[in-house]
């Protein structure tokens, strides 16, 4: 009985693999036009080993997909397992190809491998010391205590991050899910953007490409949201909430109390705007990233603050008929902030 089992299991890991690997070469092929290095595999056994059979207690982080620490040939990798049914249109196939192709990029999850004999795909990655930008709290997910000259570092890697995936390839890939849950840090707090399953390419010598709207909708720009049509905006809009979540040490989707003992929840801009409106500026700042109280802030650290909300506040265009920045701009901006104020 168990080899007869055990002879099923093997079909069936065949089967995943030749079907992945198909679907995969078609996806690397179309992503990449043809130029693409090859990627390491791994079996079903190296990964089930490496998390002692997908263990909670392995966990990282999770989303739709899961985040397992694990060790393979003695070296610490991060597996990322789709734990749960995929949704349309996340795409697997895509999050492998479009990895591979910004691994160079030192602020991009380096994509060591992957492993084609599950259901679904598993990726095997660099292993980032420092975990996920984010971590569950007692209220969900929270920014990690970060000092403020780490989050305004952050901030700039990921937009060079984007920039790059914007510029570097023949056609436009936007990302689509830039968000805090999908950065991790290094051991030396470098970030490191993943997640590329959403991404999608912009055809040569258009300015966008229709497709069905993709996350929460109150969480993406709004012509897209609209119209399914995506441009650059798509990905500045998502990045001025990284950008205001890392400012305010708050959610994208924030409660605020009310009369009594009762919440409401407020989009994160919103609330951005609301503080603004009735008190000082310094009102907006975590606490938890300056040595000093947000009454004493040093005057290079305001400036450099207030010059970071202008720019986050032009990225999800919340004044009305200022123009968007692109992500290269947004990146020397955030560059010369840093510069500039030190």
């Amino acid at each position: 009985m168990f080899c007869s089992s055990r002879r099923k299991q093997k079909k069936q890991q065949k089967i995943n693999f030749q079907k992945h690997g198909s679907l995969l070469l078609e996806e690397l092929i179309a992503s990449s036009g043809g130029k693409y290095n090859p990627i390491r595999t791994f079996s079903s056994h190296q990964i089930l080993q490496a998390t002692n059979n997908f263990d909670w207690s392995y966990e990282i982080s999770q989303d739709i997909f899961v985040w397992y620490k694990g060790t393979i040939e003695n070296r610490a990798v991060l597996i990322k397992y789709y734990k749960y049914e995929l949704f349309p249109p996340y795409n697997s196939y895509r999050d492998i190809a479009v990895s591979s192709m910004m691994s160079s990029h030192k602020n991009v999850l380096k994509l060591i491998g992957c492993c084609l004999e599950f259901p679904r795909p598993v990726l095997v990655c660099e292993y980032p010391e420092m975990g996920a930008l984010t971590y569950r709290g007692g209220a969900g997910m929270e920014i990690k205590p970060l000092p403020w000259n780490v989050r305004l570092k952050i901030a700039k890697e990921i937009a060079v991050a984007v920039t790059y995936l914007h510029t570097e390839f023949p056609r436009t890939i936007i990302h689509r899910d830039l968000k805090l849950e999908n950065v991790f840090m290094d051991k030396n707090w470098t970030a490191k953007l993943s997640s590329f399953g959403l991404s999608i390419s912009i055809p040569e010598g258009e300015s966008g490409v229709q497709d069905m709207v993709c996350g929460t909708t109150v969480f993406v720009e709004k012509q897209y949201a609209g119209t399914g049509f995506v441009t650059e905006n798509v990905d500045i809009y998502n990045f001025g909430f990284i950008m205001l979540g890392l400012l305010t040490g708050k959610r994208r989707l924030h409660e605020v109390p009310t009369n009594g003992d009762s919440y409401k929840r407020i989009m994160l801009p919103d609330y951005v705007g609301e503080i603004l409106e009735r008190g000082p500026f310094t009102e907006l700042i975590d606490p938890s990233m300056l040595n000093s109280t947000t009454h004493n802030i040093p005057d290079h650290l305001r400036l450099q603050m207030e010059a970071f909300l202008e720019l986050a506040l032009k990225c999800i265009s919340f004044r009305p008929g200022e123009n968007v920045p692109r992500m290269i701009e947004v990146a020397k901006e955030l560059k010369k902030i840093e510069e500039n104020h030190t």
